[in-house]
């Protein structure tokens, strides 16, 4: 099967004449011998790159007569590079059938291909300096077909025999981002102008993927595997996509709720993941600083996520506003970490006992609008681990002098207004920090003139 040259536009046309030189040079390379093509689409497998060559033989072209002497002509391969690099979704889309030798292939066909695509494009990330600070759990054949169950829910076919075609595909990519980053990325590496070193440069440019910032200079074990962690930094925010630091695990600092609280409080927006002991994981994104209050606080950034036994991100409802809620060592009011649903009744809860929470949603949350996420409403806590997004804001320090002034300075002085209306009221206080300050002390004029009111109000 071979794709269809561009109406009007052979394929060079799209490229400029240093991309073309590089197309001439990468096309020596790959159909210098019978072998040379599959050797040089390494990681792709056997099946899939012999596809391809196939695919590129059959495209029709102004010359389609002058083959070259292993069967695919330069102007075929610059036809086939500019679709699959600079392509529309409908080319794309028949690269992706021609990856089967067809035009209508079946939803195991599709499964099959986007399989190989996701192990493609992990060969080239996890080889990334940026992976140097987390081990990942193994993801293995059913995190793969987890994930790929995730890119293909978009395809209205269901069982594996039902057949699919280019059209299909192609409304399928078009609804598809996160399908079509892991296609374009794949591509830009097996068929790049440049060497490895250079494609493994720009990949994080492409690709929405962390820094991770280890643990004491040392790798962290997450609970997460690669495919989770990929789908997690595709949903966040750009802005915190560029670095993850670790915060907190179980594993790391035991089964306690007020090292939980210590290590993530006033941290900026983290990533809460939690396992449950049937294996169900999910978690939270609050993008706010978790701080303990007596009521619920939060943006409608954060959301709700399920990773286990199936991948889905629930954002905000606007039904209500009950996004984050943290408190510990209270007599009257609940102990424990929660996101979304209503007091006794969260989306997700983590109690301060830390090894026992809830997920309640029947028949859903009604602040994020998500299912049940752990195997049993009531569950047991196998592992939590947090990770703070984004850089790390740096507190600006002040100058020993401002410090010296700040602890000096009371509530009521810096509001002179309040400690008139305090008197006015026959309840004079005396300030131990305005007790404190030097006679000598420089004062604004503006700061005299306030405090020299304050008796005229008697």
């Amino acid at each position: 099967m071979g794709g269809s040259e561009s109406k009007g536009s052979p394929g060079s046309q799209v490229f400029t004449q240093t991309e073309i030189q590089h197309l001439h040079s990468k096309f020596d390379k790959l159909f210098k011998s019978p072998q040379s093509f599959q050797d040089g689409l390494a990681p792709l497998s056997t099946d899939l790159s012999k596809n391809l060559f196939q695919y590129i033989n059959h495209i029709p072209t102004h010359h389609s007569n002058q083959k070259h002497k292993h069967g695919v002509t330069p102007e075929q391969f610059h036809v086939f590079a500019a679709h699959a690099l600079k392509g529309t979704f409908e080319e794309k889309a028949t690269i992706f059938c021609g990856m089967k030798n067809s035009r209508d292939i079946t939803m195991k066909d599709v499964s099959e291909v986007t399989t190989e695509l996701l192990e493609v494009y992990k060969h080239y990330l996890t080889r990334l300096p940026h992976w140097r600070g987390i081990h990942t759990m193994s993801s293995g054949a059913e995190g793969n077909q987890r994930f790929v169950s995730y890119l293909t829910k978009g395809l209205t076919a269901s069982g594996e025999n039902e057949r699919v075609t280019v059209s299909d595909i192609e409304t399928w990519m078009s609804k598809t981002p996160h399908l079509m980053n892991l296609f374009d990325t794949v591509f830009s590496s097996l068929f790049q102008f440049h060497s490895m070193n250079e494609i493994m440069e720009n990949i994080p440019a492409m690709v929405p993927i962390p820094l991770f910032e280890g643990h004491r200079d040392e790798a962290v074990l997450s609970v997460l595997d690669y495919n989770s962690v990929l789908y997690l930094n595709y949903n966040l925010p750009s802005m915190y996509q560029p670095e993850w630091r670790f915060l907190f695990s179980n594993s790391v600092y035991g089964d306690s709720f007020s090292q939980l609280v210590a290590h993530i409080t006033n941290k900026g927006p983290t990533l809460l993941v939690v396992r449950d002991k049937k294996g169900h994981l999910f978690g939270g994104m609050a993008a706010d600083n978790w701080e303990c209050r007596p009521k619920f606080y939060g943006s409608s950034s954060c959301f709700l996520f399920t990773l286990n036994p199936h991948y889905g991100i629930y954002t905000p409802t606007m039904y209500n506003e009950n996004f984050m809620y943290l408190n510990q060592g209270q007599a009257t009011l609940l102990n424990g970490l929660g996101m979304g649903g209503q007091m006794d009744y969260f989306g997700l809860w983590i109690d301060s006992s830390f090894n026992h929470g809830h997920s309640k949603a029947k028949p859903k949350c009604t602040t994020y609008g998500s299912p049940q996420l752990s195997a049993d409403p009531e569950f047991e806590v196998d592992i939590i681990e947090v990770w703070g997004l984004g850089p790390e804001k740096k507190e600006e320090e002040d100058s020993d002098e401002e410090k010296e002034k700040n602890v000096k300075k009371s509530i009521l002085q810096r509001d002179p207004e309040s400690k008139a209306m305090l008197e006015l009221m026959g309840r004079t206080q005396v300030s131990e920090g305005f007790k404190e300050l030097d006679e000598d002390e420089d004062q604004s004029e503006e700061m005299k003139r306030k405090m020299n009111t304050i008796p005229k109000l008697l």
